[in-house]
């Protein structure tokens, strides 16, 4: 919600998902090689794994998807069914997939972000630098752990 509704085929998003194909193209031109993890949230991390499966569709030898998944149920009490189906369809299309808790609690989403990080040699977020929230918390681990961040400011490609 706080970036442009949960309504994926929102302009503000189709913006998202072809700066973030710009940055996965980016990214196989160094590295040849890309394993990308999404926590599976709804809205930006919904658009990022939808982006890495689009990308490992044009270049399956170079891109590999790893759901974050919370808990097993992250996606059950979400009110849009198409939502809930597209999670469910994200995760099985997955080549890896990190599940850090049987139930749910805030607990699991700090285990799933520091996990993806301690993974990861650099954070993309989208984030526009407020403090608070799931996403400022990721980026002061990533940073406390001595991660690369690369921060898409959501208000200046509005």
């Amino acid at each position: 919600s706080k970036l442009a509704g949960y309504d994926l085929s929102n302009p503000f998003y189709e913006v998202l998902r072809e700066r973030l194909k710009v940055i996965i193209l980016d990214g196989l031109n160094v590295h040849g090689h890309l394993t990308l993890h999404s926590g599976m949230a709804l809205g930006a991390d919904t658009v990022w794994s939808q982006t890495i499966l689009a990308m490992r569709h044009h270049y399956p030898d170079s891109v590999s998807f790893v759901a974050e998944v919370p808990v097993m149920t992250q996606s059950d009490r979400w009110p849009s069914q198409l939502d809930r189906d597209r999670w469910r369809s994200h995760v099985e299309a997955a080549d890896v997939v990190n599940v850090y808790a049987e139930s749910y609690s805030p607990k699991c989403l700090w285990d799933r972000n520091h996990g993806m990080i301690d993974a990861s040699s650099l954070l993309l977020a989208v984030w526009d630098g407020k403090p608070g929230g799931g996403t400022a918390g990721a980026v002061d681990y990533a940073r406390r752990a001595g991660r690369e961040v690369f921060v898409l400011d959501p208000t200046r490609f509005r």
